[in-house]
């Protein structure tokens, strides 16, 4: 099913002058097995998590260009990996640590102390997430887990500090290398996921958001992304919370009024015809 979001993205390539072919997994079988010719470009965008690396590494193995990358899609789709990775590259981003087990949950609290946010490491619309305000939650959160998960399947997760913000935090859209909009998705909760009802507003990319999206960049690899930031209701400090590679955009495009379709559309024509064939998939 296409959403808004790719139905939008179809148009602005036509506008392009791009042949584009619409694919669902099992039409990757005559591409990869080379009884077709290849795309120039295929732009992945699975819902599913699997699905998506599973696409581009394959198409890649094939010698097709995806956007975003299969290695790009894997960080982003894991936010333990998104942690270490920006840990080691020195990105701004709250003290993460991955817990294998109950007691190592108990044991990244006391380290972080209250309160306190725990999230499975997959996961999207901010299913999931856990503020932990006392010993109280954390028992009832691994009460809850374990007649849930018995067998302890699902880990790890991440335990990470919580960052008070100032009633919002951001999602900045990312073509190629260059932020082309920012907006605050302003909740009274605490969090500000617009699936869970989080007003938005447009507002100004500074100097400081072009610099955090940069370094995401230079760790991921140019793409199209949406950059989650945070920033410390106390010291103002703004920090990477989390990087999407499948951001919708069509109803906050309707919002702040900047065509992100148009702005990809246009990236992803210059990309196709680097491989000198006027088609997209």
């Amino acid at each position: 099913m296409l959403r808004p979001d790719e139905k939008l993205l179809l148009g602005a390539l036509r506008d392009q002058d791009l042949r584009v072919e619409v694919a669902v997994m099992g039409d990757l079988a005559e591409v990869v097995a080379l009884r077709t010719d290849p795309p120039a470009l295929a732009v992945i965008r699975n819902l599913s998590h699997r699905d998506a690396v599973d696409a581009a590494r394959r198409l890649e193995c094939t010698g097709v260009r995806t956007v975003n990358t299969s290695s790009a899609i894997e960080v982003c789709n894991d936010k333990g990996l998104q942690a270490l990775v920006f840990a080691r590259s020195g990105v701004p981003h709250p003290a993460s640590y991955h817990a294998f087990s109950f007691e190592q949950v108990r044991d990244a609290v006391d380290t972080l102390g209250w309160p306190a946010v725990v999230k499975p490491v997959s996961g999207s619309w901010g299913r999931g997430v856990t503020r932990l305000l006392d010993l109280d939650c954390l028992d009832a959160w691994i009460g809850g887990r374990e007649s849930a998960d018995a067998a302890g399947k699902l880990f790890p997760v991440l335990v990470q500090e919580y960052v008070e913000k100032p009633g919002h935090d951001l999602r900045v859209i990312v073509v190629g290398r260059t932020p082309i909009v920012a907006i605050q998705r302003i909740s009274k909760e605490w969090r500000t996921n617009t699936h869970l009802g989080a007003e938005v507003r447009r507002t100004e990319i500074t100097n400081e958001i072009e610099k955090l999206c940069a370094q995401v960049v230079d760790v991921l690899g140019d793409g199209f992304y949406g950059v989650d930031l945070v920033a410390d209701r106390t010291t103002g400090e703004l920090k990477v919370l989390e990087v999407n590679a499948n951001p919708e955009f069509a109803r906050s495009s309707a919002v702040h009024g900047v065509d992100v379709a148009r702005h990809l559309a246009e990236y992803l024509a210059e990309r196709a015809r680097e491989r000198s064939q006027p088609s997209a998939a």
